[in-house]
């Protein structure tokens, strides 16, 4: 059997899929930015500590709050992260990274969850109150 530990598209080299435990070695040495793509209900139940919610209704609307460098792309089980990054390859200004299974996937390994709203959970209102919308 063989096990895909990591995944780069030939024609988007700056993305790249990986699962929770990658995702988390990288978080846990500062080296990403997680960013949240579900909705505000989803991230409330629960969400990995320190990750900034982005709705993806409004991902590209606020593609300039985009933090520079890498960002790891979370959802609840990894469709919407796929789409939020190999579906829309042009907001990244560093390297993109899908993380495979999502919340379920990172849950499932018993990594840390928070949940309730925090500051980076309404920081994307915010913006768009700034933005005029």
């Amino acid at each position: 059997m063989q096990v895909i530990e990591q995944y780069v598209s030939p024609y988007y080299k700056h993305i790249l899929s990986l699962p929770p435990s990658s995702v988390r070695k990288l978080w846990k040495s500062n080296k990403i930015t997680l960013i949240d793509v579900r909705t505000p209900q989803e991230y409330e139940d629960h969400h990995i500590p320190g990750s900034i919610l982005i709705p993806l209704d409004y991902l590209e609307t606020l593609v300039e709050y985009i933090p520079k460098g890498d960002i790891a792309v979370i959802c609840e089980h990894g469709n919407r992260a796929m789409y939020a990054t190999y579906g829309m390859p042009h907001i990244y200004k560093g390297r993109a990274i899908h993380m495979m299974y999502g919340m379920m996937g990172w849950m499932a390994m018993g990594y840390e969850t928070q949940s309730g709203m925090d500051k980076n959970g309404i920081i994307w209102q915010e913006l768009l109150e700034k933005k005029g919308y």
